[in-house]
């Protein structure tokens, strides 16, 4: 427990996403972005004139990952997310240097924050009994744990605590009038209110109820929201994907999916049309959707041209499941596709320089890194991890892997989230990288001691498993080179198709096999992302914490950074508590991070005017059409 998360949370991430594909920079040399964190990490950004907008077509899409699930609650994949962004919306959207607007919200206001007591929630907790390792469960979604006293608070309790006065954080959403999902439901504020019922225990709840309390309706266009405690990060956390009631009350346990036999429905510009199992899914334009009847002037903050569209231009889309790079370059290159990202770097000069075929690129909030199996001998001292560490040839991996596209990763928190997650960003990678820049000498002398105290036997043997992305695949193979080019490791490299991969080290079981993880994490504007997805025990089994990865102390300063009354009103004493919390993953290393990314899109220049998400998962969605950045793009084509 720590001192202001008076009891125990059910769960300890924000939405985060496993990442299949490798991405890379704009060629720029040396990697870097330009002049540090940018307002619009999106580089050399394209843009249209409303003039020249046409109207339909086909956009043909290649996705290098299967869909794990169409129902984004069902969902821990990155790639997937640019099939939900089709189909479903939230009450708030961000643009790409995240700035927060309200969507279907018309306006999101912050109400309340409030300092939770030591033992608040306990009155409205009830007993609740134990599985056979001894941790606390129930039937129905808990929110809060009190290990010491077996007792959980559960979304039956949580209504009774906001009524008195017990929460942390309040929000308050008046929602557009007049929007409708694609089976004809207007959505009102009872939907919102419910739409968490989906979200009970299923893949992504550790991610929303780490910090949401309750939801009620105050009347048919105005909700109000509750957060257990103070959050830092509550303005775009707190929100839930908005379900119709038929999803609610008749299949929330199953997730909407074709291969349940059940329609995704959503109130997005685009409705599901069909899905070939691993080959293909189909999209439509929703005719009723709410921007085209409401108007961009529905939108308060809405600064742009006349004539803008209230929606994506194109009429239909074509999801192409193409998990082999190559084939998927192929099909760029044969016209059968429009628009992909992922591909191998080493094929980002051709599209560039190629008259038919354009980059674009984002600084990403994303990085690779490797998870140890900390549970298991002898990898859980923390002297052999650290040792590893220092052996990563990081410089090596960004300049021969991702030819000069990716940066070093020398800090846990990629520059995308500084400003959030560090007093001084600058200042802390200066200190860190002497700890995680290579050092083959000192890794040495770390692995020496720890070899001798613990008697373990050398070479020591394990797998590096990552999943079969061209990029991806070498990186673990060099790792493995330069790990077993020491008398310390024999190390050999395994790779899985990316959504196989993904269920296999979310197994409950894997943390026990002693195999090292290799995958990129798709991360969000803030910070808190980046430490709990991959560190916090709360979080083992979903994303993405595989190895059973405990680090209670920095739980401890991590909570304090986020959930505090003075984490919310003071960036500057944020930033101080996650400078600790960086400094501290580096001495314990149950992870490395190698690389942070850019997302990079290749397309042919059919596909006028795209620009490139900062997160993986939406990058289809965001350069079909996203009035925050007045993007919009259109195909050209006769």
């Amino acid at each position: 427990m720590t001192r202001r998360r008076v009891l125990k949370s059910a769960g300890a991430a924000t939405a985060v996403m496993l990442a299949g594909c490798s991405a890379g920079s704009d060629g720029g040399g040396d990697g870097e972005s330009e002049g540090g964190q940018s307002l619009d990490p999106v580089r050399e950004r394209a843009a249209v004139s409303v003039d020249e907008i046409q109207d339909g077509g086909t956009l043909r899409f290649g996705l290098g990952a299967g869909i794990d699930s169409f129902d984004p609650s069902y969902s821990t994949s990155a790639p997937a997310g640019n099939v939900h962004g089709l189909v479903y919306e939230s009450l708030i959207t961000q643009d790409a240097a995240g700035t927060v607007y309200p969507w279907l919200a018309k306006t999101w206001e912050r109400m309340d924050v409030q300092e939770v007591e030591d033992g608040a929630y306990e009155p409205y907790m009830v007993s609740a009994e134990t599985d056979d390792d001894g941790n606390l469960v129930a039937d129905d979604q808990i929110i809060i744990r009190n290990p010491e006293d077996g007792e959980v608070l559960t979304v039956n309790e949580a209504p009774d605590a906001v009524a008195d006065g017990t929460y942390g954080i309040q929000y308050r959403a008046e929602l557009h009038e007049g929007v409708t999902f694609h089976n004809g439901e207007e959505m009102t504020a009872e939907h919102v209110a419910r739409s968490y019922e989906v979200l009970e225990n299923s893949s992504i709840s550790a991610q929303t109820f780490d910090s949401f309390l309750y939801a009620e309706a105050v009347d048919d266009y105005t909700v109000d929201i509750y957060g257990q405690e103070p959050d830092a990060e509550a303005d775009s956390q707190l929100p839930p994907t908005v379900y119709p009631m038929e999803h609610i009350e008749e299949y929330p346990d199953r997730g909407a999916d074709p291969r349940n036999d059940l329609t995704p429905i959503g109130t997005g510009p685009f409705e599901f049309e069909s899905y070939e199992a691993e080959q293909r899914a189909q999209f439509s334009t929703f005719e009723d959707y709410w921007l085209d009847d409401l108007g961009l002037d529905a939108l308060e903050w809405w600064d742009g041209p006349d004539g803008f569209p209230t929606s994506p231009v194109v009429d239909d889309i074509t999801v192409s499941i193409v998990t082999d790079d190559a084939t998927r370059a192929a099909a760029l290159n044969n016209n059968e596709i429009d628009l992909t990202y992922g591909l191998t770097s080493d094929t980002y000069s051709e599209y560039r320089s190629a008259d038919d075929y354009r980059l674009s690129v984002t600084n990403a909030g994303a990085y690779n890194f490797l998870q140890y199996p900390v549970t298991q001998s002898p990898w859980d001292d923390e002297r052999i991890r650290r040792g590893v560490n220092q052996l990563i040839p990081r410089a090596q991996i960004a300049d021969n892997i991702y030819n000069g596209y990716r940066n070093p990763a020398y800090t846990p928190l990629p520059e995308l989230a500084a400003d959030e997650g560090s007093a001084d960003y600058d200042a802390l990678v200066e200190e860190l990288r002497p700890q995680t820049e290579q050092n083959t000498e000192g890794a040495t002398e770390l692995l020496q001691e720890a070899v001798d105290d613990l008697g373990v036997e050398t070479p020591i043997e394990a797998t590096i498993e990552t999943n079969t992305s061209d990029d991806r695949v070498r990186e673990a193979e060099l790792i493995a080179q330069v790990m077993s080019n020491t008398e310390f490791f024999d190390i050999s490299v395994e790779t899985f198709e990316f959504t196989t991969f993904v269920q296999r080290i979310l197994g409950p079981e894997y943390y026990q096999q002693g195999n090292i993880v290799l995958i990129g994490l798709s991360g969000t504007f803030n910070p808190g992302s980046f430490y709990d997805a991959v560190n916090s025990i709360d979080n083992f089994g979903q994303c993405c914490n595989f190895q059973r990865v405990d680090t209670p102390e920095l739980d401890e300063i991590a909570t304090e950074a986020r959930f505090s009354v003075e984490a919310v009103e003071d960036p500057g004493f944020r930033g101080e508590q996650y400078d600790r919390v960086w400094r501290g993953l580096i001495e314990q290393a149950p992870n490395s991070y190698t690389v942070f990314g850019t997302n990079v899109s290749s397309l042919s220049t059919d596909y006028v005017g795209h620009n490139t998400y900062t997160f993986s998962g939406g990058i289809l969605p965001y350069g079909l059409h996203d009035p925050t950045d007045q993007q919009v793009a259109y195909l050209d084509r006769e």
